[in-house]
């Protein structure tokens, strides 16, 4: 009798399964073997499809006119970085005495890739008369694994599923192989090399962080006020907020709050009636709960472990992949599903116990003494789970971990143990105080019963906020002094992983189709396994880079969705496109749409793709909104201006910078434009730099570069003398510097940059510092931190520049009194 060959996705599975089996095994470098199985593994995706140029080496060289490629078939290539494990999986499969071999890889459509293409690139004669069966495992409990050998799959069923697998691999392959050097080649075609990766997935997420950045250079700010109530009532003080009870949601002023006061008059006329008249006091107070948050799956994981502790998507799941892999401590973490299979009850009691052990040992005990474990629909529930289950602690206990991974571990022990405690429980007050018709409201919540918060150090007496004083009966409530507060509003912050990862796992709220947004419901853009990966190839592309915990988008990334729109291709910029591949692929698995009607889909939007790219002029090129100028025309394109005979042609990203149209045709008009601070070089870094045009070419004038008219410069009038020699300081085209300086003085030369920690000074400033060594309040100046502070500047006889803070508000004054002191390290700079 013939031997079974089982492959898993992954060593570790391996193990398990061989735990699972009957029998003496025997282990070897690349599998394990008894008389009846050989187990083996791979190590992830060991084949992929072949690139162009191993298909055909006239693809090597990238043209429009080779494309669009369109192979009938898919040749596959093994990768370099496992092919060792392909060569011993191959001599497995086509081992004489194997005569059944079993796919146990991941339950999902990846794991059917993973196996079809190793089995695909491995067959020969013999292996197409054996058996191919599928193991199907949605837990890794021992019974689980014993249940899943005994009902093994016919290779028929999973047709309709490997048929999707393969749909998903090849598509993407046409679409992101021939967008990529379709747009690579439209975009160097005035020479040079300027690739310009495109992709189902990465670009609609670059998408997300262009339409943000636009939203942010568009918002205009509002001045708004708010008003903080101090209320007296005998010995007991309190403090309201004027809020309007009346407030309703305006699309028109979407910046509205139920707190805000547009009109400063109106904020005056308040105070004014309001300030020392009497209160007449409404008081409710209920309970409410509070559950614990979900168990982790991967996504969530490395959203909190940024929010927390800064770490990126890449390295949490580098951590996490430590914690399961080398150390054994966590269950596999490349999840999406939030819970537990609903035969794992006693498992989680097992973990409960060890846990005892541990640095949560006092939770663990409570949770088992208690009786907190029970088959909870919210934590152990199989409709919830697709490939694998929710991240959380094996009955292993860490000996030696780093600290990073210390703080993972701890997460998703803290987690685990939360979800099994009860509720936390909160008292609630709600004070409303009247005084001449206008409402001042005041909320406390303090912790009635931590539940679940207790197990992240949370008490009744220190979490939530202060309860409220009680009043003395029959004591009149007067308003007194009312604090009458100016804000801003703030545009949208830009994206962080966090915050990125999210909108990644619910684009589909996104899509207006409800077709398509269903079927992005449960998958969003990219999978957990792959949004970090998608994230860091952003940056490596310069598509993106991180600043602090920031990501911002580069000039590159508005290049190619308006090259997008213009070609009229922004379907690639659209989750729309992974949504209706997602429910088209849904119909294969349904039996109502065929693999081949599928790829001829495909092939289709490929070649309407590149066609589109090659048209000559694809309509992009149109009348620029500010020409003529000095009677030439310009044209726009969708990456420049240009003159109507093409000798001056301006990018609309100069220096990793998107120019606006008034700065395009300043410059078109001689002038120097700048300084401007968020420049940036090929690798990435910020450079300050101002920019003018000689000769019909765009060049940058640095601070240092001494490229001024001297004359010019000289002839203006003089902002005052320098500290150092006293010579005459002048305002140049990139700061402000003294008569020695631009004579070259490398060591008395006084110079003043326009742009300080992002915040750009005036003439005014530098007469200021020159008169008498400090300027007045500077306000909106960013440390590295990215923090925004006040500070006056100041300037000593040697030509040095430091800050000065203003002295902090006392406290007590408002929730938010600190809110104008200069963040910790604006201090260093």
């Amino acid at each position: 009798m013939g031997k079974t060959l089982i492959i898993a996705e992954k060593p570790s599975v391996a193990t398990d399964i061989v735990k699972a089996l009957p029998g003496k095994f025997t282990k070897a470098k690349t599998h394990f073997e008894s008389d009846d199985y050989v187990i083996s593994f791979a190590i992830g995706h060991l084949v992929s499809i072949a690139y162009p140029e191993e298909i055909d080496p006239q693809l090597h060289k990238w043209t429009l006119d080779s494309l669009p490629i369109l192979p009938e078939s898919f040749p596959l290539t093994v990768l370099p970085e496992t092919k060792a494990q392909f060569n011993a999986l191959t001599k497995l499969i086509r081992r004489k005495d194997v005569e059944v071999i079993v796919n146990g890889c991941d339950a999902g459509r990846e794991g059917e890739l993973i196996f079809k293409y190793i089995l695909k690139q491995a067959a020969n004669s013999s292996v197409e008369r054996k058996q191919i069966k599928r193991l199907w495992l949605q837990s890794m409990t021992l019974d689980a694994i014993r249940d899943g050998l005994g009902r093994l799959r016919e290779d028929s069923e999973m047709r309709p599923l490997e048929d999707t697998a393969l749909c998903r691999s090849e598509a993407d392959w046409l679409i992101g192989i021939n967008a990529t050097r379709a747009l690579t080649c439209y975009n160097s075609r005035f020479g040079g090399f300027r690739k310009t990766p495109c992709g189902r997935v990465q670009t609609p997420t670059l998408s997300l962080l262009v339409k943000r950045e636009i939203q942010r250079r568009e918002f205009v700010a509002q001045t708004y006020w708010e008003l903080h109530a101090r209320f007296d009532c005998g010995a007991a003080a309190y403090e309201g907020v004027w809020i309007d009870p009346d407030f309703a949601k305006d699309d028109e002023q979407n910046q509205g709050r139920r707190n805000r006061i547009w009109d400063e008059e109106k904020a005056k006329a308040i105070v004014l009636r309001c300030a020392g008249k009497p209160a007449a006091v409404e008081e409710t107070s209920k309970k409410s709960t509070k559950g614990a948050p979900p168990l982790y799956d991967l996504t969530l994981l490395q959203r909190e472990a940024n929010s927390r502790f800064g770490f990126s998507a890449k390295n949490t799941l580098a951590l996490a992949q430590s914690l399961y892999e080398r150390h054994k401590l966590i269950t596999y973490p490349r999840t999406d599903s939030r819970c537990l299979p609903e035969d794992y009850l006693a498992t989680a009691g097992q973990v409960m116990v060890r846990q005892q052990e541990w640095q949560f040992g006092r939770f663990a005990a409570e949770a088992l003494a208690k009786k907190y474990l029970k088959p909870d629909k919210r934590i152990f529930n199989n409709k919830k789970i697709s490939d694998h289950f929710a991240i959380i602690p094996t009955t292993g206990l860490p000996k030696t971990l780093s600290e990073p991974e210390q703080k993972i571990y701890q997460m998703i022990v803290q987690r685990f143990l939360a979800v099994f405690f009860p509720p936390a429980v909160y008292h609630n007050t709600r004070r409303v105080s009247l005084v001449e018709g206008e409402t001042f409201l005041t909320e406390g919540k303090i912790l009635v019963e931590p539940g679940w918060r207790a197990i992240y150090g949370a008490s009744s007496e220190e979490d939530g906020d202060k309860e409220l004083q009680a009043l003395p009966a029959g004591t009149e409530v007067r308003c007194g002094e009312i604090d009458r507060q100016e804000h801003q509003t703030k545009p949208p912050p830009r994206f962080t992983e966090a915050t990125l990862l999210s909108a990644m796992e619910n684009s589909g709220k996104l899509i207006d189709d409800e077709e398509l947004a269903e079927a992005m419901k449960e998958r969003g853009l990219g999978t957990p396994a792959t949004r970090a990966a998608i994230i860091e190839k952003l940056i490596n592309e310069k598509y993106i880079v991180r600043e602090q915990r920031e990501l911002e988008p580069t000039g590159k990334a508005f290049e190619l969705l308006s090259l997008l729109e213009a070609r009229q291709i922004d379907v690639l910029a659209s989750p729309e496109l992974t949504g209706e591949w997602e429910y088209k692929l849904n119909q294969i698995l349904r039996g109502t749409m065929t693999r081949d009607q599928f790829m001829h889909e495909i092939r289709a939007m490929t070649g309407t793709i590149v066609n589109k790219v090659k048209q000559e002029g694809g309509g992009e090129r149109k009348q620029a909104p500010f020409s003529p100028v000095d009677g030439i025309n310009f044209y726009e394109t969708a990456s420049a201006y240009e003159s109507e005979d093409k000798k001056l042609v301006i990018r609309k990203v100069l220096g990793g910078r998107v120019m606006t149209g008034e700065e395009i045709l300043a410059l078109i008009k001689g002038e120097t434009v700048g300084p401007f601070s968020d420049f940036r070089s090929k690798k990435g870094k910020p450079f300050t730099a101002s920019v003018h045009i000689v000769h019909s070419k765009v060049e940058f004038i640095f601070a240092d570069s001494g490229e001024f008219d001297l004359d010019e410069i000289r002839s203006q009038e003089p902002l005052g003398q320098s500290p150092i020699d006293k010579t005459k300081v002048f305002e140049t085209p990139v700061g402000f510097l003294s008569e020695s300086a631009l004579a070259g003085d490398q060591k008395n030369g006084l110079r003043i940059s326009k742009i300080i920690l992002g915040r750009r000074l005036d003439r005014e400033h530098i007469g200021q510092l020159l008169a008498t060594g400090r300027t007045g309040l500077i306000n909106g100046f960013i440390s590295k931190k990215k923090k925004p502070f006040d500070a006056f500047l100041l300037l000593d006889a040697k030509g040095k520049l430091s800050f000065e803070f203003p002295p902090r508000e006392k406290k007590g004054r408002a929730k938010d009194a600190d809110k104008d002191s200069p963040p910790s390290d604006a201090r260093e700079d």
